[in-house]
């Protein structure tokens, strides 16, 4: 395999040199370049061929977001990775725009070897011209939606009010309705009816927000031209909330701090969303995939290679990068059928997503939802350490089904 080329930029010696040190055991994968200025960051850029660019925030002469701008414009297809020490609201409001992901200082080189090889790994499977040539490319596909944007500053603001994120949801028709769809469905149980925006926001969370507007977008994005097929498929859109949902709970379960359990839940909610971008840009390809599958009871992801060239995972995964999506949501979709093609070998969103999506799968034997099947993967939960943990998750996914008023 073709060694990656990674450039670290920091204007701190002490901090070029612990890097150097940190990752000096990846050597024979990664080819590392260093630089202590926004300028000399761009002539390395003009000389050599980068993959990935990891930059600090705080830099004298070019600011980092300054940097990766430039880089963003002129290398569109380099990834773009922001390190920093300041948490600083408006610091971390201009790393979402024009950072792919962004990390905090101090960080292990665990932390930054797991970030880099997701983020690898995510390029390789989605590298291919078929894929683009599919579904479309940067240029072709919908973008994400400002609001998405706009929450996510919003909810990065300690000073964010529930009223301030009603307001935002209050100028989008489709979300706000379906915001309260969500909350008065049989999942929540509630013994009233919930008409405020506000009341839905408190019951639901702010933090889950983002994730409920990210999958509204993307369902309405790429929308499926047989009203025959969207009815056979609409169980399984029905039953991504339940895995996102149990995705968030193994999680927690599994002590993951931070941003992790909303991460989880978000792979889970999305899981299937390849499956959408055959049924909206696939074409005939996709009826046929349909088809086959069904006449011959054939798990449909034993096909989709044959027919598309590539998988409906790998599909997600590309609009989910230029989307800008972090790259753990991303792996957790792209290999959630095979986890153990992961080189990380601790708990994660991947884990929690595949261990939900198996579980908690769908079988209603009067639409195509059989034809997903799923297996866990006892060689990578025994990797992990954690086949021993399976009774505990699926008294969850019992709790979950439950609670959505359908079966398992």
């Amino acid at each position: 395999m073709t060694k990656k080329h990674i450039l670290f930029v920091d204007d701190q010696e002490l901090v070029i040199q612990g890097i150097q040190r940190q990752l000096r055991p990846y050597r024979e994968q990664w080819r590392l370049y260093f630089a202590t200025s926004g300028a000399q960051a761009l002539a390395i850029m003009a000389a050599e061929k980068i993959d990935l660019v990891v930059s600090d925030m705080m830099m004298p002469g070019m600011h980092g977001y300054e940097l990766l701008k430039t880089v963003a414009e002129r290398y569109p297809g380099v990834v773009r990775i922001m390190l920093s020490g300041y948490t600083d609201e408006n610091n971390l409001k201009q790393s979402l725009e024009v950072a792919h992901q962004y990390l905090s200082k101090p960080c292990s080189a665990e932390t930054l070897r797991e970030a880099l090889s997701q983020i690898f790994k995510i390029q390789d499977c989605i590298n291919d011209p078929l894929i683009a040539g599919t579904l479309g490319d940067a240029n072709a596909l919908p973008s994400l939606p400002a609001i998405y944007r706009e929450l996510n500053a919003a909810i990065a603001d300690e000073n964010t009010t529930t009223k301030d994120i009603a307001d935002i949801f209050a100028r989008d028709m489709v979300l706000s309705a379906r915001l309260l769809q969500l909350i008065n469905s049989p999942y929540f149980g509630l013994n009233r009816v919930v008409s405020s925006l506000t009341d839905a926001i408190n019951l639901i969370g702010i933090k889950r927000l983002n994730n409920l507007v990210l999958s509204v977008h993307v369902k309405t994005a790429f929308p499926i031209a047989s009203p025959e097929l969207e009815r056979k498929m609409e169980y399984l859109w029905q039953n991504a909330g339940r895995v996102g949902e149990l995705a968030r709970l193994i999680a927690l379960a599994e002590h993951q701090r931070e941003d992790r359990p909303d991460q989880a839940y978000l792979g889970g909610l999305l899981h299937n969303m390849g499956l959408l971008l055959f049924l909206s840009r696939g074409g005939g390809k996709t009826l046929e995939l349909l088809a086959r599958a069904k006449r011959h009871e054939q798990p449909i992801t034993a096909l989709e290679t044959e027919i598309f060239g590539f998988n409906r995972c790998q599909a997600a995964a590309y609009v989910l990068s230029l989307w800008k999506i972090p790259p753990r949501i991303i792996e957790a979709i792209l290999l959630h059928y095979t986890p153990n093609e992961t080189d990380y070998d601790g708990v994660n969103a991947l884990t929690a997503v595949h261990v939900a999506a198996c579980l908690l799968q769908p079988a209603n034997p009067n639409d195509y939802s059989h034809l997903f099947e799923m297996q866990l993967d006892e060689a990578y939960l025994r990797r992990l350490g954690k086949w021993e943990r399976l009774a505990e998750w699926q008294a969850l996914a019992e709790k979950v089904a439950e609670q959505a008023g359908g079966s398992r």
